[in-house]
């Protein structure tokens, strides 16, 4: 059954009205006839959950030609695209405003019915007609998606929807994540069915939307939910041998599971950034939302301890289980891994730098490490320094075996608190001055080029951070005293 509803004209007024403005700047000048105009999509459903709406996507039986009429009466450009999975898509963007544009795509077969029902989910199946001017006439709903919209349900709009596109099995947990929504039970049925028809989509279009999930506050839950049925292992064939790997008596679970709660600690630090960095909330959320930090560090939860399973080794006289290097084995799986999937090479590199030094946050915040140490190591990570710390953190709230020490976690715990505050307080400004001596200042001595200039340089540096030097009369007097005792060394 069909359903369309009308609206009054004051109705009209107010729904949907921060659209309509967009829409009437857009269509009211053009002069010449226009076919019928539908806004269908992500806009309809997120206007009618009052969340932001991004994209404004116009279904039309002629889309290029639409494009070009609308376009010849503004400053714009027209991009051609494939937007989604065999969609063809004109966006038709203002010159003077990049972030204003409209999305115009082909209606599938002719019909705004059967484009309706051709869609992923009931939610999405829902068109508004557009008239001349970018006002509504009506709300089309053939699949009552707005009653699925108030039930909090996913339910597939049609039994085809998976076969059509097997990403969007991927997209119902992303939907699932980002609406704190539930997969109706006939859909959730079919998706247990089906979920191996993942592997038909490109890895590109896969990590996108895990990345989507990633983004969310509580993605660990929905990453529970697809690994139960299998589909997490299709996407990341390297977590099997994660599961059912004993560890030592310092943790209470098998390294998958203790992975898991990682996750899960860490999306309770960060969304909880207030209560553990009261000094430090707002430039940590800052931090993290840069260069994908968040979706990074939460992936690295998932997968810091992937080596584990290759370096495991029992100790023949205390039966103890080991696994030595485990980091560094971890850093050269996800290199690799990260390479199949196609990440960005700055992706590639923090996440590979976030397994490979996740053990070695532990070592920085032991009593007898020197500050210039520490030092050191936050100058070559910066603000990446900040996930890393807070990735530890998760990991040793989630070391709850029988051997390790609540004391020990407490410590650093509480060192994890004070580094972040005084990165943001203190070091950040201290390593982000201009150093006070410069290779050229090292030749004017009479210091040639070479590896042996790098080390001075590098040796002044940890002074000016520590404090020891604070002007460059200070800097040019060590580096004269460094320069002489190598002097007398090589004598």
């Amino acid at each position: 059954m069909f359903i369309v509803y009308y609206y009054s004209h004051q109705e009209k007024k107010n729904i949907l009205k921060p659209i309509e403005q967009k829409l009437n700047k857009w269509l009211s000048p053009v002069k010449e006839d226009l076919p019928p105009l539908y806004l269908v999509g992500g806009a309809v459903r997120d206007h009618l959950l009052n969340r932001e709406i991004k994209d404004v996507d116009i279904a039309c039986v002629k889309p290029e030609e639409t494009a070009n009429r609308i376009g010849q009466y503004h400053d714009r450009s027209i991009v051609l695209f494939n937007k989604k999975r065999n969609a063809v898509c004109y966006r038709v963007i203002d010159r003077n405003h990049k972030d204003d544009f409209l999305d115009i795509v082909q209606l599938r077969n002719n019909s705004i019915f059967e484009d309706l029902q051709e869609r992923d989910f009931t939610f999405n199946s829902i068109a508004v007609q557009i008239n001349w001017k970018g006002q509504i006439e009506k709300f089309i709903d053939p699949l009552n998606g707005v009653e699925d919209l108030q039930n909090r349900l996913i339910r597939i709009s049609s039994l085809h929807a998976f076969q059509s596109d097997p990403l969007r099995i991927l997209r119902a947990f992303r939907f699932s994540a980002e609406l704190d929504f539930c997969l109706e039970k006939k859909t959730k049925q079919l998706i247990m069915d089906q979920f191996s028809i993942i592997s038909y989509s490109s890895i590109e279009r896969i990590m996108a939307e895990f990345f989507k999930i990633f983004t969310t506050e509580h993605s660990a839950r929905h990453i529970r939910h697809m690994d139960e049925i299998g589909l997490l292992e299709i996407i990341f064939p390297e977590i099997k041998k994660m599961k059912g790997c004993g560890q030592n008596d310092h943790h209470h679970l098998d390294v998958w599971d203790h992975s898991m709660m990682v996750l899960e600690n860490c999306e309770q630090i960060t969304s909880n950034l207030n209560h553990y960095f009261p000094e430090s909330a707002t430039q940590i959320q800052n931090a993290l939302s840069i260069n994908n930090r968040l979706v990074l560090m939460k992936m690295a939860a998932l997968l810091h301890d992937i080596g584990k399973p290759d370096t495991r080794k029992m100790s023949e006289n205390s039966y103890d289980i080991t696994f030595h290097n485990h980091d560094r084995a971890g850093q050269e799986i996800i290199c690799r891994l990260s390479k199949r999937i196609k990440m960005s090479k700055q992706d590639q590199i923090f996440l590979e730098s976030m397994v490979d030094n996740h053990m070695h946050i532990l070592f920085l915040s032991r009593p007898d490490v020197k500050e210039k140490t520490v030092l050191k190591w936050i100058r070559k990570l910066r603000d990446n320094f900040i996930p890393l710390v807070i990735l530890e953190m998760a990991d040793c709230k989630s070391t709850l075996g029988p051997a390790s020490s609540k004391a020990s976690i407490d410590h650093h715990l509480t060192w994890s608190k004070n580094m972040i505050n005084n990165y943001f307080h203190e070091i950040k400004q201290k390593i982000e001055k201009e150093s006070l001596i410069k290779g050229k200042d090292l030749i004017a001595l009479g210091m040639p080029p070479g590896p042996r200039l790098g080390q001075i340089l590098r040796t002044i540096r940890e002074a000016q951070d520590i404090g020891t030097i604070q002007n460059y009369n200070q800097g040019l007097a060590l580096a004269k005293k460094i320069i002489q005792n190598h002097g007398r060394l090589h004598s």
